[in-house]
């Protein structure tokens, strides 16, 4: 127990000090003051059980001591030690909440531990007491966020009873909320280092907390609850005034809405605003509306407010980046420039913001693929590129995030180079050479005997050179650069299949359709589709 002494009398102080250390390491001397106003002082930054104070002193008395505390800092015991015997004194520090009224000249070691452990035991009651309430109120509101969660869900999907229990509904959970100007807003919660909650659930309860108190002192209505992972859907309605439009009050609302949440527990996030409408029925197109929306922001990790109709929560498709110097570096077998190559494109990617995680994904697979195809050529092991091939979708789809999708990819680059790097055959000045001819003239009807006149070889001796320094003979070789060529003309240009195959030498579609398959595992309608780009 944590004392603190008030008396203008020095000596009675030292006395106090000395007789409460005769009673044992329970009770500690946590200060001392000479009046009431520095006693209060001391309880407002220092930890205090017990005041222990007279009644007489200047500055500020033991009576107004004893009320101000009441007042502020009503969980602090007071005793007063007084040398008048008057019963007014008694009375009315009793009446202001003293425990006890104790003359100083019958003070005893004795019966001073009595009067310490009757408030010792009546503080641990008191605190008792709280836990109970607190775990009483805590399993309340538990109770409660449990049905407000089922039922704002089920009002979401359209269910047709939860719309007509609305209003009744609204009134029990004291949201304020009405079915006019009606509007729902999607709250993404974004990774953030400067977390002051750790505990998941624990957070969302605070989250949940700060939003209603927020949508309560910005709008006078509103309420939120968790809709999924990292999801909390928000209903408000707002109205437009004489000096706000509607759409002006909303994004107010939001801005104040993720300007709390970072200042009170150090959340990142983003939110998404529907159409605002005044019947019910449009609930599930508005929660659509707002889902929709938070759709890039979350998958970026962009700390913004959108609005559903806003052209940055669909994509802008005439800025969608495109992967051309990785394939042609690649194409060209600098492989080293190809991870950095990687990168600048993945930058391009998130500055832009514009793919979907269907997009990106599809993008990520094809730099995969690529480098997978390309390391065949370099005798990397099949079994290392089967293996990773075969799960490449698998982990990709498992990302939620660009930052995820980024750091897999360009680890996954990476790897392959180094691979690549580890097994690559150095070629001779020959087959370096036609090697180059070959990716300047692929489009054209090459045979070997031309490429072999090219670096003034016999055809045979060329032909056996060849294959023993690619590992590939001139036609798979032509052919692993003509389909490469094709990949990056399907993914990056709206062609049709038979254009393509022309571009990339091919003057039968069907061979070409058939070779593509072989090589990719996708016909070219189905590759184009995979990309978005038909």
């Amino acid at each position: 127990m944590n004392i603190l002494i008030v008396d203008d009398e020095p000596i009675f102080r030292e006395w106090f000090q000395m007789t409460v250390a005769k009673l044992g390491e329970r009770y500690l001397i946590a200060g001392e003051a000479s009046n009431g106003l520095e006693a209060l002082d001391f309880c407002q930054s220092h930890p205090v059980d017990l005041v222990v104070t007279d009644i007489k002193m200047p500055g500020m008395n033991g009576i107004e001591l004893i009320k101000r505390l009441k007042e502020e800092m009503p969980k602090i015991r007071v005793v007063i030690f007084s040398s008048y015997n008057e019963f007014q004194f008694a009375a009315e520090a009793l009446k202001f909440g003293a425990s006890e009224y104790i003359l100083k000249a019958e003070i005893t070691l004795q019966g001073l531990d009595e009067v310490l452990l009757k408030i010792g035991k009546d503080i641990e009651l008191d605190h008792s007491k709280l836990v109970e309430m607190n775990s009483l109120r805590s399993l309340l509101n538990q109770n409660q966020l449990a049905l407000r969660t089922a039922y704002f869900k089920e009002l979401l999907q359209g269910n047709q009873q939860e719309l007509n229990d609305f209003h009744d509904k609204m009134v029990l959970f004291g949201t304020g909320v009405t079915e006019r100007n009606l509007t729902v807003l999607a709250l993404g919660l974004l990774p953030s280092s400067e977390l002051k909650i750790q505990e998941e659930d624990l957070r969302i309860l605070a989250v949940t907390n700060i939003v209603n108190e927020t949508l309560m002192n910005e709008a006078g209505n509103g309420c939120s609850f968790l809709y999924e992972e990292n999801v909390v859907m928000l209903l408000v309605n707002i109205k437009s005034t004489s000096m706000k439009s509607q759409r002006e009050s909303l994004l107010l609302l939001a801005n104040r809405v993720t300007e709390n949440l970072r200042k009170f527990i150090g959340l990142h996030s983003a939110i998404s605003i529907s159409t605002t409408y005044s019947r019910l029925s449009f609930l599930p197109e508005q929660a659509r509306e707002a889902l929709e929306a938070l759709h890039l922001p979350l998958f970026y990790e962009d700390r913004s407010i959108v609005f559903c109709q806003s052209p940055s929560s669909g994509g802008q498709a005439d800025s969608i980046p495109v992967p051309d110097s990785f394939h042609r570096f690649l194409d060209m077998g600098q492989i080293r420039e190809v991870s950095e190559a990687c990168r600048q494109f993945m930058n391009e990617m998130m500055e832009h913001k514009a793919l979907n995680a269907k997009q990106a994904r599809a993008l990520s697979l094809e730099l995969t693929y690529a480098m997978v195809n390309k390391a065949r050529a370099y005798q990397v092991p099949a079994a290392k590129l089967d293996l990773l091939y075969s799960e490449a979708h698998m982990e990709v789809m498992r990302l939620k995030t660009f930052r995820e999708l980024r750091g897999w990819t360009e680890n996954m680059v990476d790897t392959i180079v180094q691979w690549i790097e580890l097994h690559r055959r150095k070629y001779g000045e020959a087959v370096q050479n036609a090697c180059d001819f070959i990716q300047s003239h692929f489009s054209e009807e090459l045979s070997l005997q031309q490429v072999a006149d090219h670096v003034h070889l016999s055809r045979n001796y060329f032909s056996e050179l060849f294959k023993k320094e690619t590992g590939l003979n001139f036609n798979e070789y032509l052919m692993q650069v003509r389909l490469e060529q094709a990949m990056n003309l399907l993914s990056t240009k709206a062609l049709k299949v038979s254009e393509a195959a022309v571009q990339v030498g091919y003057a039968n579609a069907s061979y070409f359709i058939k070779m593509f398959k072989k090589y990719t595992g996708f016909s070219p309608s189905e590759y184009m589709e995979l990309h978005n780009r038909a």
